[in-house]
């Protein structure tokens, strides 16, 4: 029976593994009621220092299933083997295949890409008290911010994984007393700004690139420093017109800042659109 349950365990993973991504984090809070002070609070972004930006796609990482023979002479453990071994490809297929959608995306906007590596994550950073190098003090919030656009270049996003590591720990997997995502899509732009996006404005897309980073900071910090822990705000149904299809989400409004509507959706994640209409916000009446 015992070895019986270790199968279906290691088969159930295997099949319903997620690939790598680096712009996607499981919210973790283990700060209970022991938040920051507003004026003791650092960031560190962490990887590259100069904006990382991204053509945004459609992230499907399905992969066809290769076929497989399992051998029923190796006996249980030799077939958990085998089950283990074919996971890996397909983990893998699913993992080449992303990275192929990502490159043909960043092709598609490479003028941008090109212009924004020449832009320091430090010098976006207006009001906040940030640390521009990788800082590996005990209370610094790491801070990674990926910066998305449509293939049109016509809407940005910002997606910062945001998280505080247990400095000490024996355990090959690192844990954390915090870590979530956040959220940030741009305001709309005017024709003139679109025409000086297309031409590689520097001076207009940092302005872009500010505005994101600095609403994704002040999210992070009022939620880091407690702001939004005991808000009890009423779960609502929101209708967001993303880049490249319409999304539905439930969550909280725990904030309106900067034009922006600040959502904590049912994952946690902390979702800054431009602020809605009331016609594109729907109740749970309207629900089908």
């Amino acid at each position: 029976m015992k070895l019986i349950s270790i199968f279906i365990a290691i088969f159930l993973v295997g099949c319903g593994s997620t690939p790598y991504r680096d712009d996607y984090a499981k919210h973790v809070n283990l700060l209970e009621d022991r938040y920051f002070d507003d004026t003791n609070i650092k960031f560190s972004f962490m990887g590259s220092q100069s904006v990382d930006l991204r053509g945004l796609y459609q992230k499907n990482d399905t992969a066809n299933a290769s076929p497989i023979l399992y051998q029923g002479g190796a006996g249980l453990i030799g077939l958990l083997a085998q089950i283990g071994a074919h996971s890996t490809i397909i983990n893998s297929q699913r993992n080449e295949k992303l990275a192929q959608e990502q490159e043909q995306m960043n092709q598609s906007i490479l003028p941008l890409i090109n212009t924004s590596k020449t832009i320091m994550l430090s010098d976006l950073v207006e009001e906040y008290q940030s640390i521009s190098q990788e800082d590996s003090t005990a209370d610094t919030i790491r801070i990674k911010p990926i910066f998305f656009s449509n293939s049109d270049m016509t809407e940005f996003s910002l997606t910062s994984i945001v998280w505080l590591p247990f400095q000490e720990t024996k355990k090959k997997r690192q844990e954390f007393k915090y870590k979530n995502l956040i959220r940030v899509h741009s305001q709309k732009f005017s024709d003139s700004e679109q025409e000086k996006i297309a031409n590689g404005d520097e001076k207009l897309l940092s302005e872009i690139f500010s505005s994101l980073l600095n609403t994704a900071i002040f999210m992070a910090k009022s939620e880091l420093t407690g702001k939004y822990s005991k808000l009890n705000k009423p779960v609502e149904t929101f209708i967001l017109k993303g880049e490249l299809n319409q999304k539905v989400i439930r969550g909280s409004i725990v904030a309106e800042k900067y034009g922006y509507q600040i959502i904590q959706d049912l994952h946690s994640w902390l979702i800054a659109y431009p602020k809605l209409d009331d016609s594109k916000k729907i109740t749970d009446d309207n629900i089908i």
